[in-house]
């Protein structure tokens, strides 16, 4: 295979790591730092009603997903109700039903909202059909009585809505203003009536305030007017074509929040309450609710236990890595390939300090006995299990005394891998007989170092954070490490024996 090969090889792992890890950042939305919080607003709804042995049917608005918020989390309490969400036109509804209720009943309703990164365009939709206003003969003739004053001094419709807006803010007294606002229980419902007679189509906003935290929060009415294939919002108060600043759109139209059967409203309490929570956890619970695939066919999508094994697994490859550099490029010996990796894993249990005098003190009993055994002559089989066999009664040991002597740390020595204990010290004992003790103790050094610095590389929280949200970001270290492959220069360790090749300066 030659080298144009590996490098589209390596290009090709890099383009699509970077790629996906951007589609889950900013698609998805996954954070791209560990402990980030996003802020989130909680939304309870309270409806206590009064029956009277009746059947009783209640519907309630629902707020629902909008640009830039995403709705999840729902829930609802409703002791005895049956319960049916349904969305007969553009409002999503929630109904509970129940066969006989007789006294105070309190129904209760969260919701969670999530601010999204993304704010989708307002989709283009059809015409919607004017429906004419319900107005009287009287009521009527005001009506057109603005309209025609307005028409002459407006030039288009962003003049025309905002003159009669600003005429309904500040009527005339005695004018026809005056007689429709009496009419109506807000500016933005009679402003809608009155656009409805001049053949244009809007309608009623209802929705509510985000901030500040509100126990009792109020509903808010603005408008929207269908304008170029898509929905506008206007601002009643500020006279403005835009939505009132940090607020939900709860349902559309003149219809109350609640509607009951068989039944009396005895007080509606809305609470508002901004949360900040994991924006891992966040992510992920609206991506659930959302069925998304590239989450579903996730480490996500794994039992919370399985996804426990593979928030070390994936740290594996990084320490690899910096095995490959630390070996190939810097030209640091150790015993085996993987070792000091392993050994690093075992150090994020026990963590560093005392990993480091737990192993060096098994390892320094086990070449003493492996140094006994060798006068035994024993063959290579019997050799090692007598040593696994030494290596797990050392474990034992020092786990009692260090328990007697109130170091629980001692404990946790039990997490080395037996097997590679077993190695290290039949690894350090070759190379004693065959180099010298010199080499087998640079050797030692240079295993007990890589292995130092891969648990402090492995065990950073940023490192962690990103091979477990952006798996695919591996690929870039595959990448690197077959481009490593390669290498065939000069170790750092060795440029001292160089030196002299590059002149007498």
């Amino acid at each position: 295979m030659n080298k144009k090969h590996l490098y589209i090889l390596c290009g090709l792992l890099v383009l699509v790591g970077i790629t996906a890890t951007i589609y889950r950042a900013l698609v998805l939305e996954f954070p791209l730092t560990p402990n980030e919080t996003t802020p989130t607003w909680r939304i309870e709804t309270r409806l206590e009603i009064e029956a009277k042995g009746n059947p009783v049917r209640i519907s309630m608005m629902l707020p629902s997903s909008q640009p830039g918020l995403t709705l999840y989390n729902e829930s609802y309490v409703s002791p005895g109700y049956g319960l049916a969400t349904s969305a007969p036109t553009d409002n999503r509804q929630a109904i509970f039903t129940k066969r006989a209720a007789s006294g105070t009943q309190i129904l209760y309703y969260s919701a969670v909202l999530h601010r999204s990164l993304t704010r989708d365009a307002a989709p283009k939709v059809r015409p919607p059909k004017i429906r004419p206003s319900r107005f009287n003969d009287i009521q009527m003739a005001a009506a057109r009585q603005v309209i025609g004053r307005i028409e002459l001094e407006s030039a288009d419709t962003d003049s025309f809505v905002r003159l009669l807006f600003a005429q309904l803010k500040d009527p005339r007294p005695g004018g026809p203003e005056q007689l429709l606002l009496q009419a109506a229980r807000t500016r933005a419902e009679v402003g809608v009536k009155i656009m409805t007679v001049a053949g244009m189509a809007a309608r009623v906003v209802n929705g509510i305030a985000l901030n500040p935290d509100r126990r009792r929060a109020k509903l808010v009415r603005w408008v929207e007017i269908y304008d170029e294939d898509s929905w506008r919002a206007f601002d009643t108060d500020s006279n403005e074509f835009r939505a009132p600043p940090a607020h939900l759109p709860w349902w559309r139209g003149t219809s109350p929040l609640t509607s009951i059967q068989g039944g009396r409203l005895i007080h509606t309490e809305i609470a508002v309450r901004r949360v900040f929570i994991d924006s891992l956890q966040s992510t992920v619970g609206k991506q659930k609710q959302a069925q998304s695939k590239f989450v579903e066919f996730s480490v996500f999508g794994l039992p919370l236990q399985t996804q426990e094994v593979y928030r070390l697994l994936l740290t594996v490859p990084i320490g690899i890595f910096l095995l490959v550099i630390l070996r190939n490029v810097v030209g640091m010996r150790t015993f085996g390939t993987f070792m000091p990796v392993l050994i690093a894993l075992a150090f994020r249990e026990t963590q560093l300090l005392w990993g480091a005098i737990l192993f060096t003190s098994v390892v320094a009993i086990g070449l003493l006995v492996r140094f006994y055994l060798e006068q035994l002559k024993l063959l290579l089989v019997p050799r090692l299990a007598s040593v696994v066999i030494v290596v797990i009664l050392v474990m034992t040991v020092i786990s009692i005394i260090s328990h007697k002597l109130g170091f629980d740390r001692g404990l946790s020595v039990a997490l080395f891998p037996i097997v590679i204990l077993a190695m290290t010290i039949e690894r350090m004992t070759v190379i004693w007989d065959e180099k010298g003790p010199k080499e087998a103790l640079i050797q030692a050094t240079g295993s007990f170092l890589v292995a130092v610095l891969c648990y402090l590389v492995m065990n950073l929280d940023i490192v962690r954070h990103w091979v477990f949200v952006f798996p695919e970001s591996l690929l870039l270290v595959l990448a690197a490490t077959l481009a490593l492959g390669r290498y065939s220069g000069y170790r750092l360790v060795e440029l001292p024996r160089f030196r002299v090749l590059a002149g007498k300066d």
